[in-house]
């Protein structure tokens, strides 16, 4: 095998299996001929993929191992072993924690951190890591002038202000994030520049990602982050039309997917390097034509707000490195896109919309987060 060249059957790690984009990058890799190894932190969520990956897959192609804490030194030490790559995908993804340091960013550092001192000692075949972040590591909210956004940029401003933070202080969930993605991505690049390991490392930055849902959702707080966004609306729970901003930016999370393979597949040519996946800017009131496009029996709990009336972004992120580097040509935002998101939510709770308040309450409490950055 050489060092840019993955050849079918060869073994592919992906961690934290259960949550949304790993779930399509284990599928894009099982698809692609690879046998997929994930982890999952427990027996639970183990029990919930069992009853799609190996079934439709076979157990020879796809296993599970438990990790349990990833702050726990070793957590992956069985994982990485006889695995030809990883797509590092697991992170916390709690937008209201009681710490944001202690139970977000730290997590994100050492659970990367965890992971790649594993593959310095155990991981003797691995030739390559990529490392799954967000545009929110680039982003800084609080910049309105006109701008178009590349791999170069940092968010410096979240890490600033989340490390400044005191017990008592209120706590931002969107910043939290935002610092523990620049956290992680920063330290798995001083990681590679302090140890020089024999493997290659690359980060994928996924800007907000729709798509299906592959493990089912058994309650509302299931539904988390970008999918919510669209059940909320669907549910009629938000209603404001009229933010538009840089955080408005569109990919498909099979595209996603897809370059996490392709960035394994490509090893050394991608080594050190940052990936932006955005295809388009979009704007809500863009998502809520489609569902009452395709929902006319809900045009009354579905806002309405301008129909075919779109606010132009001042603010971009350029998604174009993704395509000439790793050969993406991006889905668009189109009405399968939103159809196969909330139907694989609908579906999950047969229709009873109460169960989506959980969800759509948090979304609420984000888009006003976003309209005070």
């Amino acid at each position: 095998m050489s060092s840019n060249t993955f050849q079918k059957g060869s073994h592919v790690l992906v961690t934290g299996v259960n949550g949304f984009i790993a779930t399509h990058v284990a599928i894009q890799l099982l698809q692609a001929g690879y046998r997929v190894t994930g982890t999952v932190r427990s027996q639970a969520k183990a029990d919930a993929l069992h009853e799609f990956f190996p079934a439709k897959y076979g157990s020879d192609k796809f296993k599970i191992i438990i990790t349990g804490d990833l702050e726990k030194e070793g957590a992956f030490d069985e994982a990485v072993k006889d695995v030809d790559a990883i797509a590092h995908v697991a992170s916390p993804t709690n937008f209201n924690p009681e710490n944001p340091i202690k139970d977000v960013v730290n997590p994100a550092i050492k659970g990367t951190i965890n992971l790649l001192q594993s593959v310095l000692k155990y991981g003797e075949d691995v030739k390559h890591v990529v490392v799954t972040s967000s545009v929110s590591a680039i982003i800084n909210p609080m910049e309105q002038s006109p701008y178009v956004y590349t791999e170069k940029d940092w968010n410096e401003m979240a890490l600033g202000v989340v490390s400044q933070w005191k017990e008592g202080d209120p706590v931002n969930g969107l910043l939290t994030y935002a610092a523990s993605k620049v956290a992680a991505e920063r330290a798995s690049f001083k990681f590679q520049k302090e140890f020089s390991p024999k493997f290659t490392i690359d980060t994928i930055l996924p800007g907000t990602t729709f798509g299906a849902i592959i493990s089912t959702p058994k309650s509302a707080k299931d539904i988390t982050g970008t999918r919510s966004h669209v059940t909320a609306y669907y549910s009629g729970l938000a209603t404001d039309v009229t933010t538009s901003n840089v955080f408005h930016h569109y990919v498909n999370v099979e595209d996603v997917a897809l370059a996490h393979v392709l960035a394994i597949e490509k090893g050394s040519e991608t080594n050190g390097e940052r990936f932006i996946l955005v295809a388009r800017g979009f704007t809500l009131q863009e998502t809520v034509d489609i569902l009452r496009k395709h929902y006319p029996e809900r045009r009354e709990i579905i806002v309405e707000g301008t129909p075919g009336k779109y606010p132009t972004l001042t603010q971009l992120i350029d998604g174009s490195k993704a395509t000439q580097r790793l050969g993406i040509e991006y889905t668009n935002l189109n009405d399968y896109t939103i159809k196969d998101t909330v139907m694989t939510c609908v579906k999950a709770y047969f229709i009873e919309l109460k169960r989506f308040a959980y969800a759509s309450k948090s979304l609420l409490i984000v888009i006003k987060t976003l309209v005070i950055w």
